[in-house]
C-alpha cells in the first residue's frame, strides 16, 4: 500500500511540474494564478521583461507573452495567450533571457536570436527601432585566421544592451552605454565586440541589470596572489616609488639593489680562507719536512735566528713553545713583516763563519772548512719556501 500511494503521489507531482503562474502588480488576489490560455507543455526555464515574458519548453520551443509592440501583427501586440516564436522552430533553444523591452534565445549549436525593441542596437540590428520576430545574431572572433564563428552558453539582457558568454568563457557585448565594458564612445554597437578587460579570465556567469552588469569570474590560484615584499631584503629600499609630475602619478616597481648578492656566513668563511691561508696538506707536508731533519750527534740547544724583524727557533725552543700552545698558529699574510732575501741570509750566515775561523785561528787550531748547521740551512729554506705567512709547527 505505501508503495501504491508513493508512485500515485509521484505521478501527480509529474503533472504539476512545469506549470507557469503570475501574478501582477495592481491584483488584489496575492496568490499566483495559472498563466491563461497556457496548455500542457512543460516549461524548463521562464524570463521576464518589463511587460512581457518568454517560455522555454522541455522540446526547445519558445513562447512570448505580455505586451509585445514589436509584432507585426495588431492581434498579437496584445495576446490573450502566450505566442510561439515560429521562427525558432527547427531550432532547439537551450536558455532564453530577456531585457526590459527585448529578448534572446540560444540554441544547443551556440547560436544567439534576438527579437524585441532595438532602438540601442540591444538586438544587435542597426538602424532599425524593432525586429518583430528572432533574428541571427552573428558573432565572430577576429582575432583568429580565417574567422571563427563563437559558440555561445549564457545570455544576459538589459534594458539597452546584451552580454554574451561563449565557450570559451569570454564575454561579447552589444548595444548602448558604458554597461557593455567595452573601450568604445561610439554607441550604439550592433556588431558584438569582446570584452577585453576581462580577456584571459576564466568567465563563469554573466547578468544585466536594467544599467549595469556583472560577471562572475573564477578565482586566481593561491600562489599568484603572493605579496610583494615592501623593502628589498638587501638594501632595505622601497620597491615601489610613486612621483608626482603635474597633473600624473608614475608608479615604478624597477629596483637595482647597490648591495648586489651577499654571500652567506660559511661562503664567506671558506672565501676568507682559502684566500689568507694555505691548505692544510701543504702545511703538514711543510711541517714533517722540518722535522725530519735532526742532525747526528748536535745537542740539544735552543738556537735563534733573528733576521729582518723574524724570529724562529729550533729543538728544545721549538718543542717547549709548542707543549704551552699545542696548536699550529698561521698568522695573516698582511701582519708579517717582509723577509730578508737570499743575500742578506748568505751575509749573515759567512759572517758567522768568519768569526769561528777567527777563534779557532787564536787557540792554534787548524781552520776546517766551515760548515752551516744543518738546522740553520733548513731555516733558510723554509724562509725562500714560505714567504707568505710564518709558521709555529708542532713537534
Amino acid at each position: 500500500m505505501d508503495s501504491k500511494k508513493r508512485s500515485s503521489t509521484e505521478a501527480e507531482g509529474s503533472k504539476e511540474r512545469g506549470l507557469v503562474h503570475v501574478w501582477q502588480a495592481g491584483s488584489f488576489s496575492i496568490t499566483p494564478e495559472r498563466l491563461p490560455g497556457w496548455g500542457g507543455k512543460t516549461v524548463l526555464q521562464a524570463a521576464l521583461g518589463v511587460k512581457h515574458g518568454v517560455l522555454l519548453t522541455e522540446d526547445g520551443e519558445v513562447y512570448s507573452f505580455g505586451t509585445l509592440p514589436w509584432r507585426s501583427e495588431p492581434t498579437e501586440i496584445c495576446p490573450s495567450s502566450p505566442v510561439l516564436e515560429n521562427a525558432l522552430i527547427g531550432q532547439y533553444v537551450v536558455t532564453v533571457a530577456t531585457g526590459s523591452f527585448h529578448s534572446g534565445a540560444v540554441t544547443e549549436s551556440g547560436v544567439v536570436y534576438m527579437w524585441g525593441e532595438n532602438a540601442a542596437g540591444q538586438c544587435a540590428v542597426a538602424n532599425q527601432q524593432y525586429v518583430p520576430e528572432p533574428n541571427p545574431v552573428s558573432i565572430s572572433d577576429s582575432e583568429t585566421s580565417p574567422l571563427l564563428a563563437v559558440r555561445i552558453l549564457q545570455l544576459a539582457c538589459g534594458e539597452e544592451h546584451t552580454l554574451a558568454l561563449s565557450i570559451s568563457r569570454e564575454i561579447w557585448a552589444w548595444g548602448t552605454g558604458c554597461q557593455l565594458g567595452l573601450i568604445t564612445t561610439t554607441f550604439p554597437v550592433t556588431k558584438p565586440q569582446k570584452v577585453e578587460h576581462l580577456a584571459g579570465r576564466v568567465v563563469l556567469q554573466v547578468a544585466c541589470g536594467a544599467f549595469h552588469s556583472l560577471a562572475l569570474v573564477q578565482c586566481l590560484p593561491s600562489q599568484d596572489l603572493k605579496p610583494v615584499p615592501e623593502r628589498c631584503n638587501q638594501c632595505s629600499q622601497l620597491l615601489i616609488t610613486m612621483t608626482d609630475k603635474e597633473d600624473h602619478v608614475i608608479i615604478s616597481d624597477s629596483h637595482c639593489c647597490p648591495l648586489g648578492v651577499t654571500l652567506s656566513e660559511s661562503q664567506a668563511e671558506n672565501h676568507a680562507s682559502t684566500a689568507i691561508s694555505p691548505s692544510a696538506e701543504t702545511l703538514d707536508s711543510q711541517g714533517e719536512v722540518f722535522e725530519n731533519t735532526p742532525v747526528a750527534n748536535d745537542p740539544p740547544v735552543a738556537a735563534e735566528l733573528n733576521v729582518g724583524g723574524v724570529q724562529t727557533m729550533s729543538g728544545d725552543a721549538i718543542s717547549s713553545q709548542q707543549n704551552i700552545t699545542g696548536t699550529t698558529e698561521i698568522s695573516s699574510a698582511r701582519n708579517v713583516p717582509s723577509y730578508p732575501d737570499t743575500q742578506a741570509v748568505n751575509e749573515y750566515l759567512q759572517k758567522l763563519s768568519d768569526h769561528s775561523i777567527k777563534e779557532d785561528s787564536e787557540n792554534g787550531e787548524k781552520p776546517v772548512a766551515p760548515q752551516v748547521p744543518t738546522k740553520f740551512m733548513n731555516v733558510f729554506l723554509e724562509l725562500n719556501c714560505m714567504s707568505f705567512s710564518l709558521v709555529t709547527l708542532k713537534c
